[in-house]
């Protein structure tokens, strides 16, 4: 909780500076601030937040008599109410933005990761924006916290072999993919994505089957999970 808190105190206390260097700044030239697709930004902090969210907590709840069966499902309740929030937040500092812009056309700017995406302006536009960001959330903390238990359970080699292998996979795979832009992988890969991503409801039910098959995942690592 703290550590969202403080997040959110410094996108909030970004945008107070830009406010307050506005009038300085746009007297020797133009002052332009964006903020589009916070949401992504919110992403690798709820990655980053879940790595860091099992060993501690686990070790100290077993000790104090809560089976891992309790706790694994009260980190599943807490991510969802913690993903619901951090959607909404993100949405009402998209929407503080966007009514600088409307005070400051010249100054401010501010779109939702959903709406660059879809490129959504209807009325309900804000309710999708929210829901798109929740379940995208939702599955990458799902994610995070696969990767922390797991981990968890490799022991000082794998952890090392993991860290330093899977970057280098990545590299390769991208420089692959860029390199073959119009390969068949690359092509494969895209029609993946459209698939999967396509419309709002595809990508609500692709993430909460990658959100089910994670914490399957995870609850199979976590179970047999020995104290460290």
């Amino acid at each position: 909780r703290t550590a969202i808190l403080i997040y959110y105190a410094i996108l909030a206390s970004l945008l107070l500076v830009s406010l307050i260097a506005m009038p300085f700044l746009s007297t020797g030239g133009s002052f332009f601030a964006s903020a589009n697709g916070v949401t992504a930004v919110t992403v690798v902090f709820a990655f980053i937040l879940s790595l860091c969210a099992f060993k501690d907590s686990f070790l100290m709840n077993l000790q104090q008599g809560i089976s891992r069966r309790s706790q694994f499902l009260a980190r599943l309740g807490a991510m969802g109410v913690v993903c619901a929030v951090m959607a909404v937040a993100d949405e009402v500092y998209t929407l503080l933005l966007a009514g600088l812009h409307m005070a400051f056309p010249d100054s401010f700017l501010s779109h939702s990761l959903y709406g660059m995406i879809y490129g959504d302006n209807s009325g309900f536009a804000i309710l999708l924006s929210i829901i798109f960001s929740f379940f995208l959330l939702l599955a990458v903390c799902s994610l995070g916290y696969l990767v922390t238990v797991f981990m968890y359970r490799l022991n000082k080699l794998g952890k090392i072999i993991f860290w330093v292998g899977t970057p280098f996979v990545c590299i390769l795979f991208l420089s692959h993919i860029v390199t073959h832009m119009y390969g068949k992988l690359a092509v494969f890969l895209g029609n993946i994505v459209q698939l999967c991503f396509g419309t709002l409801p595809r990508m609500a039910m692709t993430c909460t089957l990658v959100t089910a098959l994670f914490s399957a995942l995870t609850w199979l690592l976590m179970r047999r999970a020995a104290v460290k």
